[in-house]
């Protein structure tokens, strides 16, 4: 039963959307014929509707290119993410890059907007036009989404789309072109740098090609109850939030994003795993079994360690008179930060009042590695785990295992956990030629096990990520949103 809210919450809810809504992705695509024939269905009525006011349609195979495309991301943005806005440039100007290994497919202004603005007139579409601020400079790009009538165009029983979606689940219907970039190298601003491929790109990017072949091919879901969903919806979207998380369900794609240089950096980005809260980790499923997540402790400290060839501490967090998580934090900003200054400025921003304090302890608990503290070590450290990531991803594969990266840490069915932990362990002894800590992270059957305990009853809701996706999916403000 949709919960009942008020107008002015429902405006609320809507804002937050609206301000938080991902980017318009021009890679979606579908290899299904029945989706072509609805494509072909609301082609007609663009054609009448232009025929309407005299205008001619001169390349049709072009204009069906890009209705496909706005249509599977509304799709997508409606069904399968946690907001079903798309943030989408009117700015011809925004359309004029040249031609790169970044935008292979970039679609075209004069097929694009003409056909956004169609699927508005024809009520296909909600939009909310973008805005610039002339004093500050400041602004929003169009957001749009789909209305009910399109939803249920795509669903309609003649185009038999429906009977995939019954039998597959939501995210079948959706693939991609194929022609995304998935090595990306960026600088110091974070904007994309061209490059030569070499020898080492061109691997890297084979060996992206068969991991991600994996996971395209798994089942990776959530098990969570109705509440559970809500209360992450609710999570990702607070104004509280530092960094705005994007979810996306069919984003099972990784891409590895270097700073710089291909030494620098190099970790697996772009996955929807990557941006649920940890807590939330332990739900997910690989093809309907439960999981396990096992990280590496202390990882970067112990890559560090080992590049001196020396043992290090047990637990590198391990200063009495400072609390662990602050420890664990202080010691990610000095490794990232260039100088101490900004380093204690970044450790009071967390909250963490005796920056000063927490700083000199770690220096004098981590004298034998200190050197590289304020450095920029970071970037070298991340392009370390990098390595272990991909060399742990492509053994356990020849296990037969799909493996979910979250940087350090790696998720696959609780069936492999041992050998992940053996793999974790012989990776990084291989790399840096000594020993690693690996640590199994709390398992929902840990979880369920321990509320077992605690009551003779426990209920929860295994629903498929799909059928829960129909029972939310926005129905408490729909009326009042008009999607």
């Amino acid at each position: 039963m949709p919960i009942m809210v008020t107008v002015e919450e429902a405006k609320l809810i809507k804002a937050k959307a609206l301000n938080n809504s991902g980017l318009f992705d021009v890679h979606r695509w579908s290899k299904y014929e029945e989706i072509n024939h609805v494509v072909n269905a609301i082609f007609n009525e663009i054609k009448e509707l232009r025929q309407s006011k005299k205008i001619r349609i001169r390349e049709p195979a072009k204009v069906k290119r890009h209705l496909k495309v706005v249509i599977i991301d509304l799709w997508v943005a409606n069904k399968l993410a946690l907001n079903p806005y798309r943030a989408i440039s009117k700015n011809k100007n925004n359309y004029k890059q040249k031609e790169s290994r970044y935008r292979k497919i970039f679609l075209k202004y004069d097929y694009l907007i003409p056909v956004i603005n169609d699927l508005k007139k024809l009520d296909y579409l909600e939009e909310s036009v973008g805005y610039r601020d002339r004093l500050t400079g400041k602004g929003k790009m169009t957001r749009i989404k789909a209305t009910d009538k399109l939803i249920d165009k795509i669903l309609s029983p003649e185009y038999r789309v429906d009977v995939i979606v019954a039998a597959k689940g939501q995210i079948s219907i959706v693939s991609d072109d194929g022609e995304e970039e998935s090595i990306f190298l960026r600088d110091q601003d974070g904007e994309d740098v061209e490059y030569t491929d070499t020898d080492e790109t061109n691997l890297m990017r084979e060996n992206l090609r068969i991991i991600n072949s994996k996971l395209i091919g798994t089942r990776i879901t959530l098990e969570i109850t109705n509440e559970q969903f809500e209360e992450l919806e609710a999570q990702v979207s607070s104004e509280s939030n530092r960094k705005i998380r994007i979810i996306d369900f069919t984003k099972n794609k990784l891409h590895r994003v270097f700073n710089n240089s291909f030494e620098l950096g190099g970790r697996f980005y772009g996955a929807w795993w990557q941006n649920i809260p940890r807590d939330y980790r332990k739900y997910i499923e690989i093809n309907y079994k439960p999981t396990v997540e096992i990280d590496y402790s202390g990882h970067h400290i112990r890559i560090l360690y080992a590049g001196e060839d020396i043992k290090p501490p047990d637990d590198p967090y391990d200063l009495e008179e400072f609390e662990r998580d602050d420890q664990k934090k202080a010691l990610l900003i000095i490794l990232n930060a260039l100088n101490k200054t900004s380093a204690i400025k970044a450790i009071q921003k967390e909250g963490i009042s005796e920056a000063g304090g927490l700083i000199d302890s770690l220096e004098l608990r981590h004298g034998p590695i200190n050197k590289y503290f304020y450095t920029g070590e970071g970037l070298r450290l991340q392009y370390a785990d990098s390595l272990v990531a991909e060399q742990v991803m492509q053994t356990m594969l020849e296990h037969g295992a799909t493996v979910l990266p979250v940087h350090d840490s790696f998720i696959v069915r609780n069936s492999y956990e041992q050998e992940l932990e053996e793999v974790m362990t012989q990776t990084f002894e291989s790399i840096f030629g000594k020993s690693a800590k690996t640590k199994p992270k709390v398992t929902v059957l840990e979880e369920i096990a321990k509320k077992a305990g605690e009551t003779e009853e426990i209920q929860f809701v295994t629903d498929d990520l799909e059928q829960l996706f129909n029972e939310l999916n926005y129905s408490k403000v729909r009326g009042i949103w008009g999607g």
